[in-house]
């Protein structure tokens, strides 16, 4: 009988399932936090776990390093010198008769301060301005790395739960598929069926079996994502509520929010200040054929206890030197220094053009998706009821005759499909409100708070 190979299939399959999920339990309850279920308990403890912001945080405080650093460079540096040296020297030979053969042996000490100050450099002083620029820039990639956090600790979220809502649909699908797949089998054994149906009903069951599969596979892999931002397994995670109010956001007029995106979306923000400093290094490249001028101090004394002709000494030196230096000729590298610098300014225009038109694309998808979810959500709710009265109806018309078990059943795929699509859409206006917000540069704490309150607490 195709009841006792389905079962025994079931069986089979159940049992390494079981093991799967009782290795997964373990690894889960090793490490699962107790403390946050809804979506601002997890941002609080994303904060502190998440290996990329803390990465681009890091990233941050170093940039912050690079004015003082070309500063530096503009400023005068002083250095002490010290010297201590023994020498031996003995006369071979030598024409005064006096110091024909002598020889000494004596120690010598010299110290002394060199100060230089850049007083004209043109290259120099193009990298501090490109430091200033590169520091900005470090601002802004720190705060759209927040952003992105907001937005993918939003996704791992909502798709944590749309995976399992999904998930609830496709069992209660399983389970009227394996009622009706029970109740033909028996029919067929006692002639009141064909045999075709009962395969029907059989590939259908088998069909949903293999999706609850595929979902729990899905649903793990997404709780494994969420773990990426919190840094242990979530626990019991607060759900959405289904009488959310939908609306349209506001402005109203999505070319507005791609003028705001194209503004403030801090991806492009970034590419505007490294257009900049790219800009600066090009003229800090074009100083290599300018000249320097340095000025340069040194002081210094030289004690030496003895000599081989007799007598020691002690020596003190100053000097004020005004070092010009004309670059004439370096075997063409700062001209080919200069076009490299050219060309990487160019390719960073090319990509900034790039992603302006990508943000404007993806505010406008962004705006019209939310619209399209708040159609969905309404038409698939009229239709889930739809589908549920002609369940009732389609069923009763089977149970009386009126009806073929094809026809119950493809109500019931339906039902789920309906049930399963309508989940979609209310997990895609969600998330498409939080990405728009996102495009157009504007993402906050407190829009995860607001979304935050549409969760079951």
């Amino acid at each position: 009988m195709y009841l006792k190979a389905v079962s025994a299939l079931v069986k089979k399959v159940s049992a390494k399932k079981t093991v799967l999920l009782m290795f997964g339990g373990f690894v889960a309850g090793w490490s699962q936090i107790t403390y946050a279920d809804d979506l601002m308990d997890l941002w609080k403890v994303a904060e502190v776990q998440d290996a990329k912001y803390l990465s681009a945080y890091h990233k941050f405080l170093a940039d912050q390093e690079i004015v003082d650093l070309t500063r530096a460079d503009l400023l005068p540096s002083l250095s002490l010198q010290y010297e201590h040296k023994t020498t031996s020297q003995k006369i071979n030979q030598s024409d005064n008769e006096v110091f024909n053969s002598s020889s000494a042996k004596y120690p010598t000490t010299s110290y002394g301060l060199t100060l230089t100050q850049s007083l004209f450099d043109y290259s120099r002083w193009q990298r501090y301005e490109q430091s200033k620029i590169s520091v900005n820039r470090a601002a802004v990639e720190y705060r759209l790395s927040k952003q992105q956090l907001l937005l993918r600790l939003s996704e791992s979220y909502f798709l944590v739960l749309e995976r399992g809502d999904q998930l609830q649909a496709v069992k209660a699908e399983k389970k009227a598929l394996l009622k009706h797949y029970e109740t033909s089998d028996k029919k067929h054994a006692i002639g009141l069926l064909r045999k075709v149906d009962v395969e029907d009903a059989r590939a259908r069951y088998l069909n949903a079996l293999s999706k609850e599969i595929e979902l729990q596979s899905r649903l793990m892999d997404s709780r494994y994502a969420l773990r990426q931002s919190i840094g242990a397994m979530p626990g019991q995670l607060s759900k959405l509520r289904v009488d959310i109010a939908l609306e349209m956001p506001v402005p109203t007029d999505p070319e507005q929010w791609v003028k705001l995106a194209a503004k403030n979306n801090p991806e492009l923000h970034t590419l505007n200040l490294s257009l900049k400093e790219a800009d600066k290094k090009i003229k800090a490249m074009r100083g290599g054929h300018y000249p320097t001028l340095d000025l340069i101090f040194t002081a210094g004394n030289t004690v030496t206890e003895g000599s081989v002709y007799g007598g020691g000494s002690d020596v003190s030196t100053s000097m004020v030197v005004v070092q010009l230096n004309m670059p004439l000729y370096s075997g063409g590298k700062t001209s080919s220094q200069l076009r490299q610098a050219i060309e990487k300014r160019n390719s960073v225009r090319e990509e900034r053009d790039d992603k302006q038109r990508s943000v404007e694309r993806s505010a406008h998808e962004a705006y019209y998706r939310i619209s399209e979810a708040i159609v969905q959500v309404d038409a698939l709710e009229q239709s889930l009821h739809a589908q549920e009265s002609r369940l009732k109806a389609t069923s009763a018309g089977y149970r009386s005759g009126q009806n073929s078990l094809i026809e119950v059943l493809n109500v019931e795929q339906n039902l789920s499909d309906a049930r399963q699509s309508l989940i979609k859409a209310r997990y895609d206006y969600v998330l498409n409100v939080l990405r728009l917000k996102f495009t157009a540069g504007g993402l906050q704490e407190d829009d995860l708070a607001a979304i935050n309150s549409w969760l079951i607490r």
